[in-house]
């Protein structure tokens, strides 16, 4: 079935941008980063009206119904489940990836930017109320 073929090719093609986006991550590369993010919604507007078509072509009938019904779209749909299951696994990496960053993010921002107490009641602000009250 050729939508099933290009759900396959969109899916292959997203894999390729999912694993030079972590490779970008891992660089640091906040440009590319952006730039691959642009470009994956364009892949994802592609599979929505593939989506689309499919449901149009075969009606109600579940992808389970449909291989029985044609049994030579089996090897082209074990493809696409095959690239889906890879793009899953990726992803869940560059989610992780993208979590750990913006922990080390944070962990920085923490060390860099003193928390508000620190601006009005220091320890040079205790100091003085101690000297004060037992002068």
């Amino acid at each position: 079935m050729e939508l099933i073929n290009q759900l396959t090719a969109t899916h292959m093609d997203l894999l390729e941008l999912a694993h030079e986006k972590k490779q970008v991550l891992i660089q640091n590369d906040m440009p590319r980063l952006s730039q691959i993010v642009k470009e994956e919604l364009v892949y994802l507007k592609r599979m929505e009206q593939l989506e689309q078509q499919r449901i149009e072509h075969m009606g109600a009938v579940t992808m389970t119904e449909w291989l029985q019904a044609h049994p030579e779209d089996v090897e082209a749909m074990r493809q696409l489940l095959q690239a889906i299951g890879k793009l899953k696994i990726i992803n869940e990496l560059n989610a992780d990836l993208l979590e750990q960053s913006l922990q080390y993010l944070n962990w920085h921002l923490e060390l860099l930017i003193p928390e508000a107490d620190d601006f009005t009641y220091g320890q040079s602000a205790l100091d003085r109320a101690h000297f004060n009250r037992n002068a």
